[in-house]
């Protein structure tokens, strides 16, 4: 797998997801899925504190942290590993809700090294925004990280782009580390910012698009594979044949019954798998455009990676978005 310059590490331009490690995979089978993905490549792994706190057996904030934690400790690989945690998340139960406080901030980041066994975190998120937070004490708090050799990199989770470039032009004016990266949701169903069921969730719009696209900074795609809706449409027939059997959710936008047509086309066209399609989505951007694999079977990942360095045309992107831009 072809890996890019980030950071001053080479890093791989998919990044394997955690939110289902320990349940409903098995702790044996994540270790599998861990094995799998770096012998593929993979050396960015992506988790989050709170992964694992509604888990029904055992969970808790930092259960899928400490199952990535055990696992590099066992295998000896934390330095092969580009690791990336997200903290302050908003209580579980209340969304609506801030802990976007130096105080939980300090919390959720030493409960992080902890469970992942390291002494430092490659790249760190804020896992969600919130309007009433006070921005210049997150970023000096986010600095001192940095300062404390905690923390490499900074990235925003869930956060509008207007947001960052406030947060940065903060952090420029007085010295401190600015974010590099962003996670927001995006694939290649289409999906309007708002419809996700929980509002502190932000989904990428073509304005924010093209900002990331002319700007450079990195930006990682959660449910990437739009909860499998592609495969999901090849098995079924096609659009139609979900809506049909109310199985859309989330994507019931009218566009996706061109998009589902034409990605199975190019699947058909260059023998690949709409999961495998998915990835190559996000991978063939011009900018630096990461997905996120999440799986709950080893099984899974082999079918996403099937096509890894398979890359998109304009023609092929044309007939995937006709008018749209994303």
């Amino acid at each position: 797998m072809k890996q890019f310059a980030w950071q001053g590490r080479q890093i791989s331009k998919i990044a394997l997801g955690s939110t289902n490690f320990g349940e409903p995979m098995s702790i044996r089978e994540s270790w599998r899925v861990m094995d799998y993905a770096r012998e593929q490549g993979i050396n960015f792994f992506d988790t989050a504190r709170i992964y694992g706190y509604w888990y029904q057996e055992g969970g808790r904030n930092g259960y899928c942290e400490k199952v990535i934690g055990d696992y590099m400790r066992s295998r000896g690989c934390r330095n092969e590993i580009y690791l990336v945690t997200k903290g302050a998340h908003p209580p579980f139960e209340d969304r609506g809700a801030s802990r976007l406080t130096p105080a939980c901030l300090r919390e959720d980041l030493e409960g992080s090294l902890q469970d992942l066994g390291t002494d430092h975190i490659d790249l760190y998120f804020l896992h969600r925004d919130h309007p009433d937070m006070d921005l210049p004490a997150v970023m000096e708090t986010l600095h001192d990280f940095v300062k404390e050799g905690k923390v490499l990199s900074l990235g925003a989770s869930n956060w509008h782009y207007s947001r960052i470039l406030e947060a940065n032009a903060y952090a420029k004016k007085h010295g401190l580390t600015p974010f590099c990266a962003s996670q927001v949701e995006w694939s290649m169903a289409k999906l309007a910012d708002g419809t996700a069921g929980d509002k502190t969730q932000v989904v990428l719009t073509p304005e924010e698009y093209e900002a990331y696209r002319k700007s450079g900074m990195l930006l990682m795609a959660y449910t990437s594979q739009a909860h499998g809706l592609f495969s999901k449409a090849q098995a079924a027939g096609g659009y139609e044949a979900l809506a049909a059997a109310g199985k859309l959710g989330k994507y019931k936008d009218p566009a996706n019954a061109h998009r589902i047509k034409a990605a199975l086309t190019l699947c058909q066209r260059y023998g690949i798998s709409p999961a495998a399609l998915a990835v190559s989505y996000i991978t063939s951007q011009t900018f630096p455009a990461v997905p996120i694999l999440g799986c709950s079977r080893k099984e899974q990942m082999e079918d996403s990676l099937s096509a890894v360095d398979f890359v998109l045309s304009p023609e092929d992107y044309a007939l995937l978005l006709q008018e749209d831009r994303i």
